[in-house]
């Protein structure tokens, strides 16, 4: 009797091993690996901007026209600071996962320190264009440039999808790497309701 039990236990044991789940993975050092760059730079570009000064006052004699430009440096970046772990949904079944990332963020990265004359036209009897009055002309070239960018002009779409093609790259092959195949999308595409459509994925 005691050794038909023993037989029994023994029996069973594997069955029970069968049944039981295996431990989900412990995606912690991936998230980390991703999480801790903070602002990761996708796209970067040069806009250059033109400012205008005339003068033409009747009591004076002779043109005054200034025309200058300076350059002005944008970066598109992610700010993985915003970036949680629910941001990942695995499915090892398939051995894929869904990744939400923080948007995309366009901002002002730097800008020329000195202007460079694109034309002059000061007569005789006028005064030089002066170093207070160029650096008036660019700090309104640099206020324009901002309100600018707070509406959505061409250059900044570029940059923009530019960008986001990059990172979903760069994501891409790091989950390729870890033995996942990705589909990426960004916080600021999510249809109504949420779903991440994997279908219409681009």
């Amino acid at each position: 009797m005691k050794i038909f039990r023993i037989f029994s236990i023994l029996l069973a044991a594997p069955i029970l091993f069968a049944c039981s789940k295996a431990p989900a993975p412990d995606h912690t050092s991936l998230y980390e690996e991703i999480r801790h760059v903070n602002k990761m730079e996708f796209a970067s570009m040069a806009v250059t901007k033109t400012v205008k000064t005339e003068r033409s006052d009747w009591y004076k004699i002779g043109k005054r026209i200034a025309v200058y430009s300076y350059d002005t440096y944008l970066k598109a970046y992610i700010d993985l600071y915003e970036f949680e772990p629910e941001d990942m949904e695995f499915d090892e079944k398939n051995k894929t996962v869904k990744v939400t990332l923080p948007p995309v963020k366009v901002e002002i990265a730097g800008r020329d320190m000195e202007m460079k004359k694109e034309y002059e036209n000061v007569g005789i009897l006028r005064t030089d264009i002066d170093s207070k009055e160029r650096a008036l002309m660019k700090e309104k070239a640099s206020a324009d440039l901002k309100k600018e960018l707070e509406g959505e002009p061409e250059y900044k779409l570029r940059l923009e999808n530019t960008a986001r093609r990059k990172a979903r790259s760069y994501f891409e092959n790091i989950f390729k790497n870890a033995g996942y195949t990705a589909f990426i999308r960004f916080s600021d595409e999510i249809p109504n309701g949420g779903d991440f459509n994997i279908k219409n994925y681009d």
